[in-house]
């Protein structure tokens, strides 16, 4: 038999590993550290605030865009004012329901409620700067193909007591520019919010603007609310549709109009949410890439990962701490 000094000796011409008779055993799994370097750190910071440059510079443009859609909206409405005809079209509505003039107020006091309520959660939302542009980029799409709508067809009020409730129409004079900018700053400062005025411009009906905010606001509450609070969603239905109904029954929309921009907010909204949930390599052979708008919001997704975004909330500012613990809390319960 072998002594032990000499199998230590084999050990030891045949494996490295082996010194003064102890076996070192190295684990294949465990890979050798890597040395962390400080210019890796410096990088990943620097991209991290390009990022977050980025994000507030597209949030900003989309907030323009909107911008603009709207007060075009209102530019239009104060010339379509004197071109419109005053004999208003028959609608089913109408012929069962009186119109309510009381109603149009609730139409504006819902949708002023849906917002405030989607505007919460897109604040709370931990990647709120991305829901926060895709709101402002719907709403640009939405108001831009309104104003389309309305500078090609003029519709009648849908007032029955017109003369009562519509501004008189004026003559095109010397002081019809002044006329124009006097109703255009109104329309601006107010946001379109008339059921506090006497009386106010008529022509902007085709199709409903305070149904494409309501319905807007809805399916925001509807995709990024957290799982946790499916009651929020059941009360955001009715919001949605009682002031959709009001808006109709106060005689400020025909029927037609809250269902044309229910229909179109429906399918602009969640087929931007169906191509930018895809995979970016994927989105610009898909079909809906075909839409006109695809290639106006290519640029504002094009760093936003792939797939839906997950939907958690924290706090939005820097303090106080215990509101980051206390929003902390509430993920925990509500996923």
């Amino acid at each position: 038999m072998t002594n032990s000094s000499e199998f230590t000796d084999v050990l030891q011409s045949r494996d490295p590993c082996v010194s003064n008779g102890v076996v070192i055993s190295i684990d294949p799994i465990d890979p050798e550290p890597t040395p962390i370097r400080k210019e890796f750190t410096l990088e990943d910071t620097f991209h991290s605030v390009h990022h977050g440059n980025s994000e507030g510079f597209k949030t900003l443009t989309a907030f323009l865009c909107l911008m603009l859609s709207a007060f075009l909206n209102f530019f239009l409405l104060t010339v379509i004012h004197d071109v419109v005809p005053r004999q208003p079209l028959p609608d089913l509505t109408f012929m069962i329901i009186p119109q309510q003039r009381w109603a149009w107020s609730v139409g504006d006091v819902l949708s002023t409620v849906s917002s405030v309520v989607a505007f919460t959660i897109i604040f709370l939302h931990h990647q709120r700067w991305i829901v926060l542009r895709r709101t402002f980029l719907l709403g640009a799409i939405m108001y831009g193909l309104r104003a389309v709508i309305l500078g090609v067809t003029f519709l009648p009020p849908s007032f029955h007591n017109r003369d009562e409730i519509c501004q008189p129409q004026v003559n095109r004079t010397a002081m019809y520019g002044m006329e124009i900018a006097t109703r255009f700053l109104t329309y601006v400062i107010t946001l379109g919010l008339t059921s506090g005025q006497d009386k106010i411009l008529c022509g902007d009906l085709m199709f409903s603007g305070h149904t494409v905010v309501l319905t807007i606001m809805y399916f925001v509450q509807l995709q990024y609310t957290p799982r946790g609070l499916v009651l929020l969603r059941y009360i955001a239905a009715p919001i949605t549709f009682l002031g959709i109904a009001a808006l109709v029954v106060s005689g400020g929309h025909y029927t037609m109009d809250v269902l044309i921009a229910y229909w179109l907010t429906s399918h602009v909204f969640w087929s931007y949410h169906q191509i930018f949930e895809m995979k970016k390599e994927d989105r610009p052979q898909a079909p809906l890439s075909r839409l006109w708008w695809f290639w106006l919001c290519y640029w504002f997704e094009a760093d936003v990962a792939d797939g839906k975004l997950v939907n958690k909330w924290n706090w939005p500012l820097e303090g106080p701490q215990k509101m980051h613990a206390i929003m902390n809390r509430i993920n925990l319960k509500l996923q």
